[in-house]
């Protein structure tokens, strides 16, 4: 339908009065006006006409990002699993990230194995660096800021699970809600480190786009504040991830096991994808991507389009402006000859 086509159905529902349409429409139309343009200037007051975004994210004082959208359960966190969430939450955090290069820095002095290895300096970071962090933090005193000194404090074991978030623009539930709707698919670019071969001894690092579901949503508790984290089944970037005619096809079901001393991601990080079953007998899904509700993708237009052009230097110019008889005529298409009176 043409839009005033579906304006006139607003219009329409306006008569209250069959006898008197046209002063019905008129006196909804004046009240409507009236409330919105009183509303610009009342606190927390919706905007009329205006379409609500289901997907936006409210402010609040304990969660740093997004909300939930169902219904927390309280659970209790296994000593491993939680001292990997919160390996997890350290090394994506920015306060963190000149006390762990300098980790790293103390590392490499102690042990030569880890200028060459770089595995296993990240193994051994992953290893002792929530407690070197605690001590240095409890010997800087008052000088750190407050969210730095909870964090090396360290998360409680109790913790909030969910089975819906919103956060991004994006609306993610866990794979095991039963929806008409697919919203469990994330993707996350993240560095890892490599080897061409098992007897290779060079290490690359290179980032790499790694696909998932969200087995659960956690609330990290650190006390004064929420971190929220993805749990998720990951399919492995080598025998669980292929690209076939330009489709990239992935089977989380083959590589589970690997990722499950590494399940964790921050929420923030996660983008939303979505798997379409190649076959009905093969376990393999193709990924499809898709921005989220209101988000324009930039990167799909041309900057020098919009690029201001640079002031045009007449002097430059060959024409002849002085040429009176000079005539401009297109000579690719034909002429039409336009008389005036």
């Amino acid at each position: 339908m043409y839009s005033f086509e579906r304006y006139m159905k607003i219009l329409k529902g306006y008569v209250r009065n069959r006898a008197r349409p046209k002063g019905c429409i008129a006196e909804c139309y004046i009240a409507e006006e009236c409330m919105q343009f009183c509303s610009g200037y009342m606190k927390q007051a919706a905007e009329i006409g205006a379409r609500h975004n289901r997907n936006k994210e409210f402010e609040n004082e304990t969660i740093l990002e997004g909300r939930p959208i169902t219904l927390g359960n309280s659970i209790m966190i296994p000593d491993d699993m939680l001292q990997i969430a919160h390996c997890c939450v350290l090394i994506n955090s920015s306060e963190v990230q000149p006390y762990l290069e300098m980790h790293a820095e103390e590392l490499k002095l102690l042990d030569r194995h880890f200028l060459r290895d770089a595995a296993l300096l990240h193994s051994r970071q992953m290893d002792t660096f929530s407690q070197w962090l605690r001590a240095k933090i409890e010997s800087c005193g008052n000088e750190v800021l407050d969210t730095l000194k909870w964090l090396a404090v360290g998360p409680r074991k109790h913790a909030t699970s969910y089975l819906g978030y919103i956060i991004n623009g994006h609306r993610f539930h866990t794979s095991d809600v039963q929806r008409s709707t697919q919203n469990s698919g994330v993707s996350i670019e993240a560095e890892t480190i490599y080897r061409s071969s098992k007897k290779d001894i060079a290490q690359v690092i290179e980032k790499i786009y790694f696909y998932g579901a969200i087995r659960d949503i956690i609330l990290l508790d650190y006390y004064k504040f929420q971190v929220p984290l993805f749990k998720c089944d990951w399919a492995t970037t080598g025998n669980g991830v292929k690209v076939e005619d330009g489709f990239t096809l992935v089977n989380i079901q083959q590589g589970r096991n690997p990722f499950e001393r590494d399940p964790f991601i921050l929420a923030s990080h996660a983008k939303q994808v979505f798997y379409l079953r190649d076959s009905d007998t093969s376990s393999w899904e193709v990924v499809l991507k898709e921005p989220s509700r209101g988000f324009h993708d930039l990167d799909m237009y041309d900057e020098d389009a919009y690029m201001p052009s640079a002031p045009l230097d007449a002097s430059r110019l060959d024409a002849n402006t002085n040429d009176e008889d000079e005539h401009y005529v297109r000579m690719d298409c034909e002429g039409v000859e336009v008389l005036h009176d």
